[in-house]
C-alpha cells in the first residue's frame, strides 16, 4: 500500500503515554497500537467512521494495555502481543514474525530490556517504527526485567534500520531526556541545535514525536555511542560501547 494512502494518528493517553492508530484512507480500516485508555480511542473510531481490525501490543505493562479490554467490548478484534500474561491476547508473536494486516505489514523485532517480552513493530515499505518503551527520542527505556546488556543489544538492532525510518515511541519523555544529556554534555552545539528543532516541533504539533531515526543515531548516546562528542567522552573514560551505555543509563536512573 502506498505511503500516501495511510495516516498515523498519535493519541495522548494517561499522563505522557502515546497510542497510535494507523489508518488506510481507502478502506477506512485501522490498526491500534498500545491503548492505555479506551474512551478517547472509541470516540475517534466513531467520529472518523473507522473500522478497527486489530490491536498490536509492544509489552505487558498496564500503561500500554489497560485500554484493551473495553475496546474489545466495543469491537471484537484480534490482539497481537508477545506475552501470555496479557489475557486478551489472540496471537503470541515472536522475533521476525511478519503480521499481514491487509493494508500494511508489520515485522516483529524482539527488543528485551525494558521487559523480557518487549517487541517493536517495523514497516519496511513505509519506513515506520513503533518502538514502545525501548527507544525514546534522546533516550531509551528503563530496564525493569532485562539486563543492561540485553537493552543495549536491542537498541543496536534498531540502529541498523534505515536512516529514513520515522519513529513513534510510547511516551513523551523528550524534554527530560534532553535535560539529562545537557547535564552531562554541557555547552554542546549539536545538542543545542537538536533542542531548537524539538522546541519548534512541539510548538507546531504539541509533541516531539515522531522523529527521524537517522538523526537520532547522530545524537542519542543510548542508540549510538560513536558520534563525535560522545566518542570523545567514551575514549576519555576508556569505556567500551556497552560500558558507556551502562554508565549513562545508571546516571539517567538517578536523574
Amino acid at each position: 500500500m502506498d505511503k500516501l494512502n495511510i495516516s498515523i494518528t498519535r493519541i495522548s493517553q494517561l499522563k505522557d503515554n502515546y497510542s497510535y492508530l494507523i489508518t488506510d484512507h481507502k478502506s477506512k480500516n485501522a490498526i491500534l497500537i498500545d491503548p492505555a485508555e479506551s474512551k478517547i480511542i472509541i470516540n475517534i473510531l466513531i467520529k472518523e467512521k473507522l473500522n478497527l481490525t486489530s490491536i498490536l501490543l509492544t509489552h505487558h505493562h498496564a500503561d500500554h494495555v489497560s485500554g484493551v479490554s473495553d475496546i474489545l467490548k466495543f469491537i471484537n478484534v484480534p490482539v497481537y502481543s508477545p506475552s501470555r500474561n496479557i489475557k486478551e491476547t489472540s496471537y503470541i508473536i515472536k522475533d521476525n514474525n511478519v503480521i499481514d494486516l491487509s493494508f500494511i505489514k508489520m515485522t516483529v523485532i524482539s527488543t528485551p530490556g525494558h521487559t523480557l517480552d518487549h517487541v517493536v513493530y517495523y514497516n519496511k515499505k513505509n519506513k515506520l517504527l513503533f518502538s514502545g518503551d525501548t527507544l525514546f527520542r534522546l533516550g531509551c527505556g528503563k530496564i525493569f526485567e532485562g539486563t543492561y546488556g540485553a537493552m543495549h543489544k536491542s537498541l543496536q538492532k534498531i540502529s541498523k534500520l534505515e536512516d529514513e525510518t520515522m519513529v513513534y515511541c510510547g511516551h513523551e519523555y523528550t524534554k527530560n531526556n534532553l535535560n539529562f544529556l545537557e547535564s552531562i554534555f554541557s555547552n554542546n552545539l549539536a545538542l543545542q541545535i537538536t533542542k531548537d528543532k524539538i522546541i519548534r516541533q512541539i510548538n507546531l504539533t504539541n509533541s516531539s514525536i515522531p522523529f527521524n531515526l537517522g538523526a537520532e543515531k547522530q545524537i542519542n548516546p543510548f542508540l549510538s555511542s560513536n558520534t563525535k562528542f560522545y566518542q570523545k567522552f567514551k575514549i576519555a573514560k576508556k569505556f567500551t560501547n556497552l560500558q558507556m551505555f551502562c554508565f549513562l543509563r545508571g546516571l539517567k536512573d538517578k536523574f
